[in-house]
């Protein structure tokens, strides 16, 4: 049993983006425990504390979504390799949501001020804490692995991943994906039986379907923004499952599913 054969008489599924993150900050426990119920699986990203501590977050750097400029003993550029899990468990990554609504959910009306003030200060989260929490709420998810190219991590990350998968006993809720196609490599060369999805934004790789096929990916995770039908009937044809990111209307929705689109991950869950 992996990702796909659990979805294999799903046609479609809808996968929460850093969890529902249109009601909750995003990559957060409150974001994807909004989530449970409410999709198919949930998508997260991984990178690393100073200390090698595989941690949940988007971004390099950690100012957009956590209150880091509040704490003077952090420096610019804010970047979430330069400090320790300890040190990363002072700052706060929810308040931000409520500050911003970045989705305008609170405007208009799809959530209340109230509910997120009530709700407790997230943390940074924990790989191994949101495995935990898939397989207690008998979830699925897409792990996205940060580029890790440049960092000290660059040649262990991958493998410390998979480690926390195996500890964890999720590898079969797991599809593991990246734009660092090197990630998926060294991933496929150390654990074959977990399945793999290639990451791609602005512009498709040349020759695609032997490009996928050297990579030993099951799947391609393209940006709507460069997702037509021809493509997608074209992976299908050949074998592959077509991931949709991001895409939040619902007749953009619709349209991928009809055109064969086998995911598409979405902000509003």
């Amino acid at each position: 049993m992996d990702f796909w054969t659990h979805f294999k008489d799903k046609e479609h599924l809808l996968i929460a983006h850093r969890g529902a993150r249109a009601f909750r900050a995003e990559n957060t426990l409150s974001a994807f425990e909004k989530a449970v119920g409410k999709c198919d699986a949930i998508e997260f990203d991984v990178g690393f504390s100073k200390d090698g501590v595989a941690l949940i977050l988007h971004d390099d750097t950690l100012e957009r979504t956590s209150d880091v400029q509040n704490h003077p003993e952090f420096s610019k550029p804010f970047r979430l390799v330069d400090y320790t899990y300890e040190e990363l468990l002072k700052l706060d990554f929810s308040s931000w949501f409520l500050q911003t609504d970045p989705f305008l959910s609170i405007k208009n009306g799809l959530v209340s001020s109230l509910e997120l003030e009530k709700l407790p200060i997230q943390r940074i989260l924990k790989l191994e804490e949101l495995l935990v929490f898939l397989r207690q709420n008998d979830m699925y998810a897409n792990l996205e692995i940060k580029d890790l190219s440049g960092t000290k991590f660059e040649t262990t990350g991958v493998e410390e991943i998979l480690k926390i998968l195996k500890k964890t006993n999720t590898q079969e809720r797991i599809l593991i994906s990246s734009f660092n196609h090197k990630h998926l490599q060294e991933a496929y060369k150390l654990s074959p039986n977990i399945p793999l999805a290639a990451l791609v934004e602005n512009e498709h790789p040349q020759d695609l379907i032997e490009y996928l096929t050297s990579l030993h990916v099951k799947a391609y995770n393209p940006d709507f923004e460069i997702t037509d039908e021809a493509l997608i009937k074209e992976l299908k044809r050949a074998g592959f499952f077509v991931n949709v990111f991001t895409v939040n209307e619902k007749s953009d929705i619709k349209k991928l599913f009809n055109w064969g689109a086998k995911s598409v991950f979405s902000d509003y869950v």
